[in-house]
Formats: C-alpha cells, structure tokens, sequence
C-alpha cells in the first residue's frame, strides 16, 4: 500500500509541472489571420526580476494566467521577436490567453505625461502581402471604419529589427501591425505612438492619411482625406479628396513640394477634374501647415487658408472661400495682413506683432461673402 500512495503522489507532482510548463513555455503561432485565432498559444510574459517579485494567479484554464508587479523595475514587452522597451512607463500586469497577451502600464511616479496608463494586447498573425498603398490603407479602414489616423511604414531599416509597421487610429484605439522579416503581430492599444518605443532610429512614416472632420456652421461638416507622402524622411506631397456642403459638392487637391525651386504648388480641382484654383508660395516651414481648411466666413462651407509669406513676428495667409452660386473658391479681399486670427461668427480677431511681446488686435468685420475690413484694433503687451 505504501508503494502505491508513493506512485500516486509521484503522478500526481509529474502532472502538476505538466501544467505549469504549458502556462509558462509557450510559442506565438506565425501563421494565424487576423480574422482567425492561433491554434497554437503566444509566447512568454515579460522577462521576470528577483526584484519585481510578481504573484502568478492561474485561471480555471491551465493556459491562462495572471502575473502582477509591485514595483516600477519591470519596462520590457517580450512576445515572440515583438520587443519594445519603456523609459518612463512600467508593467503592473501581464495576462496571457490562449491567442494573446495583455499588459497594462502605468507612468513613473515623478513622471508627467498625458497619459499616465497604457494597455496593449499582442497576438501573432499572418503577415499579409499588399500590392500597393491603397490595399494597405482598405485593410487599415477596414480594421477601424472610423479611424481618424493611419501611418505607414514601409522598407524600414532600424536597428529593431522591424521591416514594416502599420497603424490606424480611431475611437481611442490604435491598432499596429508590426512585421519582421520572419513574424508579424496585431497589437491593440490605448497609447497611440507606440512607434516612438518601438523604433530605435525614429524613422519617418513614408505615409499619413488623416481623416478631417471641419465643422461648419449651421450643423454641416466638410469631410477631408488628407495622404502625406514622405520621401527619405522628407515632405514629398499631400493630397485631399473634400466633400462638403448640402448636396455633397467633392472636388480634390494636391500640395507638391518642388525641391530644386524651393516652391510649394497647391492645385485644387472639381469633381470633373477642372482646375478650380493654383497657388504656389515659397514659405520654407512644415509644408503640411501651408494649407488649413476651415469655415472662415461661417456660411456652412470649409474655405482655405494659405499660407502665402512667412516672416520673423508674422506670417501672412490668403483666404480663399466658397462661393456656391459659383461653384469655385474666391479670393478674400482685406487691406489687413491676416497674420493669426480667430473666427467668429459675423468677423474674425485679428494679432499682428510688433515685437516679441507687444503688438495689435484687430477685429476685422465681413462687409460681404468676401470682403474683410476694420472695424477697430487696439494695442496688447503681453505680461
């Protein structure tokens, strides 16, 4: 009887470390779809510290379970080649699935940031083959239909090892696809620059589509898709597809950037393809900012401003608005250098500087759908 209770108990133990290695030793599964789970389960939990001390509380399944830390010494996200390193954020929680790992983060105490949590959830997927951007841009939107953000990064050489890195961004999520040349992941997350982690060199996305929601008066909204292309980190071009107004009116736009003359080309055209509007400007800032759109003059239509002269206190802006019984943009006329300005609803406030701390406001009035003129100003000094 004794031989047996001792085979027993010695069954019983070989069992008992069966299941710790199936909850511990665990590979991601590189060939599951983003639309199916992995069959196999993904790998490891942050690489532990006699320091950090975490509590492991399995779940009824002998795969799942929950690993805690105490302090703020644990900064590293292991899953499979997937490695991204923290510097002012540390794990408090690390809980594993079967298809995939959830950690939660909080800020350094002593650290300010906006956000002071982050969560991000990894599982292992097929890297997908695209033809071109649009495809990659349809599997983004079709991810997050109302995304706000997508940034791509394509033939990436960083010493992290990843090729491609993918995101969209929309109703306080960011999903990544981040692929290396021999794994890829979906990762899931509230914080919505995990790249500035992720990549060691700080490399530029190669493209930047924003989705611009411009409210205008009277409840209407003018839609914009906005793609920036970047070309060896430098501004290349943007373009914008726009529909807005109550019968849709669409037209599309491109800003080219030429480098040898150092010129930035706006070309607005309507739905037919029709040039509506070309301005060029030789302003040498951030190239994205030489276009805004925005209801100036409060009549329900997105208008223009661009960005003609920069200078040292002020910058100059055309204006451009819409002018529906025309179907085309219109030049807003104003003897005033619309320098930094506000609307509101029947004019705009006006600053011009004067020196570093001093300078005008002006309140310049709408005598007509397109005209601008001055009604008052008076001084200001900055304290």
């Amino acid at each position: 009887m004794k031989s047996i209770a001792s085979g027993v108990i010695i069954l019983a133990v070989l069992i008992l470390v069966g299941c710790n290695n199936v909850a511990t030793n665990r590979q991601p599964d590189p060939t599951s779809s983003p639309s199916s789970s992995p069959t196999s389960s993904p790998t490891s939990s942050p690489t532990s510290s006699l320091a950090s001390s975490p509590s492991n509380s399995p779940s009824s399944s002998p795969s799942n379970y929950v690993k805690t830390y105490k302090d703020e010494t644990q900064k590293q996200i292991q899953y499979g080649k997937f490695s991204i390193n923290f510097d002012e954020y540390h794990i408090v929680s690390d809980t594993s699935s079967d298809d995939n790992e959830t950690f939660k983060l909080e800020i350094d105490k002593g650290k300010v940031r906006p956000d002071t949590h982050m969560s991000i959830t990894i599982r292992a997927i097929k890297k997908q083959d695209f033809l071109n951007t649009e495809n990659i841009i349809s599997y983004l939107s079709d991810m997050s239909p109302d995304y706000e953000k997508i940034r791509i990064y394509n033939n990436v050489t960083d010493d992290s090892g990843i090729i491609s890195l993918y995101s969209v961004t929309g109703g306080g999520l960011t999903n990544y696809v981040v692929c290396y040349r021999d794994a890829c992941y979906l990762v899931e997350s509230d914080y919505s620059i995990l790249e500035v982690d992720l990549f060691k060199n700080n490399p530029t996305a190669n493209y930047v589509v924003n989705k611009l929601k411009i409210e205008c008066a009277n409840s209407f909204t003018a839609n914009i898709y906005q793609t920036i292309y970047y070309n060896k980190n430098k501004f290349e071009k943007a373009k914008y597809d726009i529909t807005q107004g109550k019968g849709g009116t669409k037209y599309s736009a491109e800003l080219s950037y030429d480098n040898k003359e150092y010129i930035s080309n706006f070309t607005l055209k309507n739905e037919k393809g029709e040039n509506l509007l070309t301005l060029s400007t030789d302003a040498s800032g951030s190239k994205e900012d030489t276009i805004k759109f925005l209801d100036v003059n409060m009549d329900g239509y997105a208008d223009i401003q661009f960005l003609e002269e920069e200078g040292i206190m002020n910058n100059r802006y055309a204006l451009y608005v819409w002018d529906d019984s025309a179907k085309n943009f219109v030049k807003v006329k104003c003897d005033e250098m619309l320098s930094y300005f506000e609307v509101h609803d029947g004019y705009l406030q006006n600053w011009q500087k004067e020196s570093a701390n001093s300078g005008v406001i002006q309140k310049l009035v709408w005598k007509n759908k397109n005209t601008l003129i001055k009604e008052s100003e008076e001084q200001y000094q900055a304290n």
